[in-house]
């Protein structure tokens, strides 16, 4: 495939009787979709935009979700190794851009290996969970403030 700099973006905005719009971009001149983005409110702010960064194929793998249209992430979902499946997951519950909650499956059995959750919203995780030998079951759960009751934060086990 030749170099994606040697091609011209391809941009298509569709509108839509409801107001929302839905924009195409071809980046690296293939015919196929590198970025969509969705303004559900036709407020000129993209609330989900779906895009292919990683490896082969077509197909969209990371959808990034903007809930209050503040321009910052609420949510990623990541499909890394194209299997359908999200490998990578991170959401901002307090709306700073810095995510809360990340949960990855880093070896792509379709579970999760590694989870930290920020609870106090500081930006340091507060909850760390591993599954070090991917038997599906956590072996680690590490809290950074002293004296908390151990059990499974996230509810997967």
């Amino acid at each position: 495939m030749d170099d994606p700099a040697d091609h011209e973006p391809t941009v298509v905005t569709s509108t839509f009787s409801d107001g929302h719009t839905e924009t195409m971009t071809d980046v690296d001149g293939d015919g196929y979709a590198d970025k969509v983005e969705i303004d559900r409110d036709g407020d000129g702010h993209a609330e989900v935009v779906y895009t292919h960064g990683y490896g082969p194929g077509h197909d969209l793998d990371t959808a990034t979700v903007d809930t209050d249209g503040d321009g910052k992430y609420d949510a990623v979902y990541s499909d890394r190794n194209h299997d359908g499946r999200v490998d990578l997951y991170a959401e901002d519950h307090n709306h700073d851009g810095i995510a809360d909650v990340a949960i990855a499956d880093q070896n792509y059995d379709g579970r999760a290996d590694l989870a930290l959750k920020d609870e106090d919203f500081d930006g340091v995780a507060d909850v760390t969970v591993t599954d070090t030998n991917n038997d599906g079951t956590y072996d680690t759960v590490h809290y950074s403030q002293p004296g908390r009751l151990a059990g499974d934060p996230f509810g997967a086990n």
